[in-house]
């Protein structure tokens, strides 16, 4: 699966600089790298419904709204997108705590300190060991990250995989949580939920990549927020 980093900067010589980095970086690795670039804050929030990306490296300082005001935006509606300020001002970074950036690069751009942290997040979203699973009298081998959600029915669970294919399994709702292995929570006694297809989260529900909304229990609300949080920002 090709991995999806944004670049915003209205300085156009910027992006250049950070595209032929990322180039660099990205030629030892076993997926494909899409880079998508934006001279503005505002063309980024006017593409980024209909094209989403894994990673966002934003400047500050831009014309009209700037980066920090777009990273305020996107969490102020619940996304948790992962962001690295790119930026010649270091008076911001305590302002990039606040919006729970990743990091904090200054410019000009080290390039090992740019490596080091696409490496880190890669790393977050490596593959983890196949399970399986006992679904209608059949054993059914899936990866546990390619779990979107799970649904109590009964005695069963209900799995939703991200080809939209649906499992029902022959295992509770509890002992499922047992079983998977990777970034799930409870949202709700009758769902369980892998972080890394969360879009946003609030206190009526979660609404997945896919669009789908998920409930979410309102004595569970504060523990999944921190954990939203912290799966883009540990």
């Amino acid at each position: 699966m090709p991995l999806t980093i944004a670049i915003c900067d209205d300085n156009e010589e910027q992006i250049a600089v950070l595209r032929r980095l990322l180039g660099e970086w990205a030629e030892d690795k076993p997926f494909a790298l899409v880079i998508d670039e934006y001279v503005s804050a505002e063309s980024f929030l006017f593409s980024y419904p209909e094209n989403p990306c894994g990673l966002l490296l934003l400047d500050i300082e831009m014309r009209e709204l700037n980066g920090m005001a777009l990273a305020k935006k996107l969490r102020e509606n619940g996304d948790m997108l992962p962001i690295v300020f790119v930026t010649g001002y270091s008076e911001y970074m305590s302002e990039g705590y606040e919006v729970e950036a990743l990091h904090y690069l200054l410019k000009p751009v080290d390039r090992e300190k740019l490596f080091s942290v696409l490496d880190r997040y890669v790393k977050r979203r490596e593959p983890k060991k196949e399970i399986l699973l006992r679904c209608g009298g059949s054993s059914v081998r899936i990866a546990p990250e390619a779990v979107v959600y799970c649904e109590a029915m009964g005695k069963k669970t209900r799995v939703v995989m991200s080809d939209a294919q649906t499992l029902m399994c022959d295992i509770g709702i509890n002992g499922m949580m047992k079983t998977l292995t990777g970034d799930f929570v409870f949202c709700h006694r009758s769902y369980i939920v892998n972080l890394r297809y969360v879009r946003s989260i609030g206190r009526e529900g979660l609404r997945l990549d896919g669009g789908e909304s998920i409930p979410v229990s309102r004595r569970l609300y504060g523990d999944i927020n921190k954990k939203f949080i912290g799966f883009y920002t540990g």
